[in-house]
């Protein structure tokens, strides 16, 4: 289908190939809320469509209603202001203060800030800005939308699926992603991985009470995405994406609890099972980073001495981006770095320095370097 595809267009191609049934999985946010007309739309006709409903997506791709929603149901958020591009370029009404107006604003905040489209995702246009002067700058550009600015959070980066319907949503577990930035961070360029926590995991618990809670409230059918800063037994929540993400897969292999299936039985009307457990524990490690060239012999090895759940190559931008999806057991934690190390003597499938991350997330030894050297 192409890209710019209108709802009316989606629907008659469902409605004309006589689908039984449909499930949204479109990334990004706008084909999301595009999904959402086109479940108005077939319901006229019959077809069930497990997707959110068009008020859902709306609020959770539109980042301020986000941030409201979020403080409606006391979520920890980092404090932000939002821009109206218009009255900034004097567009419409003439509002003479109202530059100095958000730089006061923002110095109330404290530096630095990220600057965020109000309906863009996946970190497209954010902007870091450190003090008054760069601010300044930056508010004298042209904008095409409205934006945000928001406090940068210091902390450890994560990201959490819910899935579910009908009252009932599982929130899968907690996918690590490294230390925050000050700007947006392309998550495919580093570690990201599922592991138990013993302390984060217990300051989390009420969290994912209050976005089950949520998802109760908003009626959620389907999945999001939920990304978040934990800091000192904190979780400052950031966002919520309205639909799959890439913290799906890595949640399902830690979890064993697969969301394309519940989807499925949500279309199927056989969701909730009596059995469903709402918390998904981490059943086992499940580590996503980089590779180099997956050749064919490196692909051999892996498969056959590590427990490979996907390799795969992402083209973003033209640019290509290798990587790979891998499990261990809890019990074999300690075994894995000298796995690894072992195959990149063999293979230098990626950067030396993920080895000795990948050790400190499973809180194992790191691999001795004269091992690598060999």
């Amino acid at each position: 289908m192409p890209g710019d595809i209108t709802p009316a267009e989606l629907a008659k191609k469902v409605i004309d190939w006589a689908a039984d049934g449909v499930v949204s999985l479109s990334i990004a946010d706008e084909n999301a809320l595009r999904d959402a007309v086109v479940k108005r739309i077939l319901e006229t006709v019959g077809i069930p469509m497990v997707g959110h409903s068009l008020a859902a997506v709306h609020v959770g791709s539109n980042k301020w209603d986000t941030k409201g929603l979020l403080k409606e149901y006391g979520f920890d958020i980092p404090g932000g202001i939002l821009v109206d591009s218009d009255v900034l370029a004097g567009r419409g009404l003439h509002i003479p203060a109202y530059v100095d107006s958000i730089l006061m604003q923002v110095a109330d905040l404290g530096y630095p800030v990220i600057s965020k489209p109000l309906w863009d995702c996946m970190g497209a246009g954010m902007v870091a800005i450190s003090d008054e002067a760069e601010l300044q700058q930056h508010l004298a550009r042209p904008h095409d939308g409205n934006f945000i600015l928001e406090q940068c959070v210091s902390g450890e980066i994560c990201s959490v699926e819910v899935v579910g319907a009908r009252g009932v949503h599982v929130v899968q577990p907690l996918v690590w992603q490294g230390p925050a930035e000050a700007g947006p961070v392309f998550n495919f360029g580093r570690l990201r991985y599922a592991t138990p926590r013993p302390e984060h995991d217990k300051a989390f618990a009420p969290v994912a009470e209050k976005l089950q809670e949520l998802c109760r409230g908003l009626d959620l059918e389907g999945a999001i995405g939920i990304d978040m800063i934990y800091e000192d037994g904190r979780y400052k929540v950031l966002e919520i994406n309205p639909r799959v993400t890439g913290t799906t897969t890595p949640c399902i292999a830690a979890s064993g609890f697969n969301t394309y299936d519940c989807l499925l039985s949500i279309l199927d009307g056989s969701w909730p099972a009596a059995s469903v457990e709402t918390v998904a524990p981490v059943q086992q490690v499940c580590l996503q980073f980089p590779i180099h060239d997956p050749t064919p012999e490196f692909i051999r090895d892996a498969t056959r001495e590590l427990d490979v759940v996907r390799t795969q190559t992402l083209t973003i931008d033209g640019v290509q981006h290798p990587n790979i999806i891998i499990t261990c057991e809890l019990d074999d934690r300690p075994e894995l770095p000298a796995k690894l190390a072992s195959l990149w003597r063999r293979h230098r499938f990626t950067d030396k320095a993920f080895l000795t991350q990948i050790a400190v997330a499973v809180g194992a030894a790191p691999p001795d370097p004269k091992l690598l050297e060999q």
